[in-house]
């Protein structure tokens, strides 16, 4: 589907738990369009917005030299100020600098960001998801420490507030092409505590939710392969999603390579998370253009109703 001549996208792909044989082959396949791979700060530290995930291979996966590293600092709520986390951060920070070659961080409190640019100027920062950037006022908000974004899910589908966006951030805009959380969610700061806390058991607390509405499911956060160049011209760098969901090495090479080369996938195979739809579910292209300039995904309208009443069996 792409332009043969032209650059190939640029990807940031999830960290998972293999030996250097799974990230040599990942290097030789699909190398030329991954830029970095992102992989959590130590939890001993702080939080990352998830889980605890393995890191057996970590340290061999950073020294192979296949890929670039990206750390993430990104719990969306501090039980304390920064002050009182910062001088742990910073010192695994420049050990991390040192001995690997990392060439980005990214982070959700604003705080925590300054302390970290301050420190190592030349290194990129990320504003995460978690932030919630939606609108071009927040981007004056954040200042200039920043050299990338990633806009939050709730524009996902809106394609009139991500060129907004766009035209507001002069730095990259990075999206997130498989994220299945319900755009706006009530649940979702309170999931993603939970998610990385370690007094606490995770679980879907949306799940009530989608039992009654379950045509949720079709209006989350994701684009799928054979979509996405509907997104041309509205980011720089793209992003996937998966320490929980694409652990299994066959089914990371199989959604990487698909978004990648353009290939179709049903909703229910891109490793999306809870909200995700669960079972195939056909979206067309002119259904999923409509969601993009149906702001509210209402449901209502003649063309939502015909594809939400599938959802009935989901």
């Amino acid at each position: 589907m792409n332009d043969k001549n032209a650059k190939p996208r640029q990807w940031v792909v999830p960290y998972i738990d293999q030996p250097t044989e799974f990230w040599k082959k990942l290097s030789g396949q699909l190398g030329a369009c991954i830029r970095e791979v992102y992989f959590p700060i130590s939890p001993r530290i702080i939080g990352s917005g998830r889980p605890m995930q393995p890191d057996f291979h970590l340290n061999s996966f950073l020294t192979s030299g296949y890929f670039n590293g990206a750390v993430l600092i990104n719990p969306i709520v501090l039980s304390n100020r920064v002050e009182h986390f910062i001088d742990p951060i910073l010192q695994e920070l420049d050990f991390q600098l040192e001995h690997y070659p990392i060439s980005g961080i990214t982070v959700t409190n604003i705080d925590l960001a300054k302390w970290i640019h301050s420190h190592f100027p030349d290194v990129p920062l990320t504003a995460s998801i978690l932030m919630d950037i939606h609108k071009p006022n927040q981007v004056e908000m954040l200042g200039d420490i920043f050299d990338c974004i990633v806009p939050s899910s709730r524009i996902m589908r809106d394609i009139t507030a991500l060129k907004q966006l766009r035209e507001a951030f002069k730095g990259k805009i990075r999206l997130i092409v498989n994220e299945a959380c319900i755009p706006g969610c009530p649940y979702r700061v309170q999931h993603f505590y939970e998610m990385c806390s370690d007094n606490m058991i995770s679980r879907a607390l949306c799940d009530d939710m989608l039992k009654a509405m379950p045509w949720l499911r079709l209006t989350g956060a994701w684009v799928l392969p054979q979509h996405l160049h509907l997104y041309e011209g509205v980011y720089d760098e793209l992003k996937l999603a998966g320490r929980a969901t694409l652990q299994d090495p066959e089914k990371y090479f199989k959604v990487l390579n698909a978004y990648i080369a353009g290939e179709s996938l049903p909703p229910n195979e891109i490793g999306g998370g809870p909200a995700a739809v669960l079972e195939p579910v056909d979206i067309d292209q002119d259904f999923y253009s409509h969601t993009m300039k149906c702001s509210s995904q209402c449901h209502k309208c003649d063309i939502c109703k015909k594809y939400y009443e599938k959802c009935k069996r989901l």
